[in-house]
């Protein structure tokens, strides 16, 4: 009888020795669980804030480079609507002057002024999207990436429309006139000028004028729609940042 109070009790305590064990060791692996989630919830936390501080100066790039193209644009639609007016006197003759000056400022190639992307291409490239913990945010960069897509798309075939003035000028201008009224400032930079007298045209043909009228005239057209877009881009972009701005309080 003492063996078996014995033996029963030498059980219960290996079981409530076992069950404590069990107990320890679960919470063990549970604590060390939670920490590794901390952990990774941390260092996320901390790579998303660099992520969005990177974005923010991304932002305020794109910002500086639409400005630029903004006043590009502006530029070329005043030398477009200009080039236009003189093309419809009565007597175009008179005004070869101005048929030059605004026939060559409209055909300056200018630049595409290429956004800046590298946050956006990282976050994209990389799978990192998941880590963006606000969803507004996310919503809001992957709404900004399309849009800045096609804005890029279409600045290309925009300067498409610009090379085909160009090409048309050959025809038309003299570029004996272009040089003679350039003033360079250095070796890369110029200031278009209105030229001396009234330089003639190389072509009078009506055929010619107008097919030269019809290439430009697309170009201003196209050159009202780029200002609207990049208009819209702008405001779509300071938008953007100030959004992750608040979010992140950066």
């Amino acid at each position: 009888m003492d063996n078996n109070q014995n033996y029963l009790g030498s059980l219960k305590k290996g079981v409530k020795d076992y069950l404590v064990e069990f107990f320890l060791l679960f919470t063990a692996v549970t604590l060390g669980f939670f920490a590794e989630n901390l952990r990774e919830e941390y260092v996320q936390g901390r790579l998303e804030i660099r992520l969005m501080k990177s974005m923010v100066a991304d932002l305020e790039r794109n910002e500086e480079l639409l400005a630029r193209q903004q006043t590009a644009l502006l530029q070329r639609k005043v030398a477009a609507d200009s080039l236009a007016y003189f093309f419809n006197q009565p007597d175009v003759k008179a005004h070869g002057a101005k048929l030059y000056q605004f026939g060559r400022q409209l055909a300056v190639y200018a630049s595409e002024f290429p956004l800046a992307s590298r946050s956006l291409d990282q976050l994209k490239n990389s799978g990192m999207f998941s880590i963006i913990s606000k969803e507004v945010v996310a919503d809001s960069l992957s709404n900004y990436d399309n849009f800045k897509t096609r804005y890029e798309q279409r600045i290309k075939w925009y300067f498409e429309d610009v090379k085909k003035v160009q090409d048309e000028n050959k025809h038309i201008f003299d570029a004996r006139v272009f040089e003679r009224s350039t003033r360079y400032t250095d070796a890369y930079t110029f200031e278009i000028l209105t030229p001396e007298g009234n330089p003639a045209l190389l072509t009078y043909q009506e055929k010619e004028l107008q097919q030269f009228y019809n290439t430009f005239y697309y170009l201003k057209r196209n050159t009202e729609t780029q200002i609207r877009d990049v208009e819209l881009l702008i405001q779509s972009t300071v938008a953007l940042r100030r959004l992750i701005q608040e979010e992140y309080s950066i």
